[in-house]
């Protein structure tokens, strides 16, 4: 059983959202106030924020469940940070060679991080492990705005949605093996891997899609009733996925 979350309330922007499955606690990013939160699934609960300062344009947002850190971009300063899960032991991993950050994914079980930048004179992907060593860029040809960026823990690939050239991709963590999932997006802006399905966020029918793994299809869409931009999506695992 797959559940999605879309953050957007009125006041707040929330760009980037992720799930730890260890405290079952969903983390998130917010653009207009700046701020980084959590909340626990259960209803009734409060949010509480972790993070008010030094931030501009908090955007991409990745939860490590195995060693307790939290990974963001600021594409207002260019940067890329961690912090543990409660805010602490803030630390800036990158402030070079960064334009327009915007999606970031981790593998926990083998410390990698992954991030995307969709400079338009230069955009790319980007890898280093959790520490912030062994930075490279993973892929630099043939992408446009690559918005949206996950890891799916049992293929151990890295997959992007690209909203300029339209096209639902995948590699493996070295990023050899690239090969085109769907060719046919619209407009995606998040994405995320769960069982046999990619689900994204799509800015021209304001909602959620569904394609297929195996196969690239599409199975099926999301509208909400109130239709507005839908940014950050997460899946909410019922356990910690190890991989294979």
């Amino acid at each position: 059983m797959i559940s999605l979350l879309f953050c957007f309330s009125k006041g707040s922007i929330v760009v980037g959202i992720d799930y730890d499955c260890q405290e079952k606690m969903v983390y998130w990013t917010d653009v207009a106030g700046r701020v980084i939160s959590r909340a626990g699934l259960e209803l009734g609960n409060e949010p509480e924020i972790i993070i008010s300062s030094g931030l501009m344009s908090p955007e991409g947002l990745a939860i490590d469940y195995f060693h307790r850190t939290m990974f963001w971009t600021d594409s207002g300063l260019d940067k890329i940070e961690s912090a543990k899960l409660d805010g602490s032991e803030r630390k800036v991993l990158f402030d070079n060679d960064l334009v327009n950050p915007r999606a970031i994914t981790v593998d926990p079980i083998r410390g990698n991080l992954y991030w995307t930048d969709w400079n338009r004179e230069g955009p790319k992907i980007e890898t280093s492990s959790i520490d912030g060593t062994n930075r490279r860029i993973l892929v630099n040809k043939d992408i446009g705005l690559p918005n949206g960026l996950t890891f799916d823990p049992f293929s151990k690939l890295i997959c992007w949605a690209d909203a300029g050239t339209k096209k639902l991709e995948c590699a493996s963590s070295n990023g050899t093996g690239r090969h085109i999932i769907q060719n046919n997006l619209n407009y995606p802006f998040s994405i995320v891997s769960y069982a046999n399905h990619f689900y994204h966020t799509d800015w021209r029918r304001d909602g959620v899609i569904a394609i297929n793994k195996d196969n690239g299809q599409f199975t099926d869409e999301y509208l909400p009733e109130q239709r507005s931009h839908l940014y950050g999506i997460t899946a909410i695992y019922p356990y910690c996925p190890k991989g294979k």
